[in-house]
């Protein structure tokens, strides 16, 4: 599909997504600097806000990297949640991910969240946590429900993707990328955008009640486990095999755990 003339149809989105109760308001920008920086300064959320745009022109993604395209060539989409617990945070990005493998065939995952065909990068992904600020308490909780009585929100979490959709070679963001377009794959956006949200929904109850099955199916989609990496961790480069993922994220190499670093396949001795 032209990326020219891909315009989303917010009223099937909304009649797919609110109507049906899933997210509670779905907002669209046709272009902003950061979908997720609209929603983190946002005076007040609701829990499961939606924010939708054409472009981004100042994207960013996992440790300081610039994730941007044309117009219309992606689905850029960020949720505003409100945790009423911080626990298990950290696998938020991981949920994300994982549900983007949901609705495209043939991806996996390379530890944490990076989305990939063939080894080649296909979607961004990045979680921010900060204060709730002035952020609505209504619509917290379960599947963006309602919330015990008397508990509120722990902060305020936004979660933020970037699937590449019509890119050609020449618009990719980076040189080991790809996009549905090159893979031959679906890419009408409207149709994407109601997919991914609603897989990640899923994903989002399965981790709101610490469901093992979630985790269980992050293994099956792993890229990482079985391979030789170099995991370029704060203290250092850690060389192993990646032996498993632990139930709370954090990546077993050589048989030690590690909850923070920049995975990187490697061939055989390739250092």
């Amino acid at each position: 599909m032209d990326s020219r003339t891909d315009t989303l149809d917010l009223e099937r989105i909304r009649a797919e997504l609110v109507d049906t109760g899933l997210y509670p308001v779905i907002e669209h920008a046709a272009q902003t600097g950061s979908t997720n920086t609209d929603l983190m300064q946002a005076e007040t959320v609701v829990h499961g806000q939606v924010l939708l745009a054409d472009e981004q022109v100042s994207g960013k993604g996992r440790l300081g990297r610039v994730w941007s395209a044309p117009a219309r060539t992606q689905t850029i989409q960020s949720v505003a949640l409100l945790p009423t617990s911080l626990e298990h945070l950290g696998l938020l990005p991981l949920v994300a991910g994982l549900a983007v493998t949901d609705i495209v065939d043939g991806a996996r995952l390379k530890w944490p969240n990076d989305v990939h065909i063939d080894g080649k990068k296909l979607c961004g992904i990045l979680s921010e946590a900060g204060p709730v600020g002035g952020a609505s308490s209504a619509a917290q909780g379960s599947a963006f429900g309602t919330s015990a009585a008397g508990s509120g929100p722990a902060a305020r979490v936004i979660l933020g993707m970037g699937l590449n959709v019509s890119l050609t070679k020449e618009q990719l963001p980076i040189d080991n990328a790809t996009s549905l377009a090159l893979e031959g794959l679906e890419t009408d956006r409207t149709e994407l955008t109601i997919s991914l949200l609603r897989a990640l929904h899923t994903r989002l109850a399965q981790w709101e009640r610490n469901d093992p099955q979630m985790m269980q199916d992050y293994r099956k989609v792993s890229a990482s486990i079985g391979m030789n990496v170099r995991l370029e961790a704060p203290g250092g480069n850690i060389y192993g095999e990646v032996l498993g993922v632990a139930d709370d994220g954090r990546i077993n190499v050589g048989g030690e755990y590690y909850s923070a670093g920049d995975v990187i396949h490697l061939r055989p001795d390739n250092r």
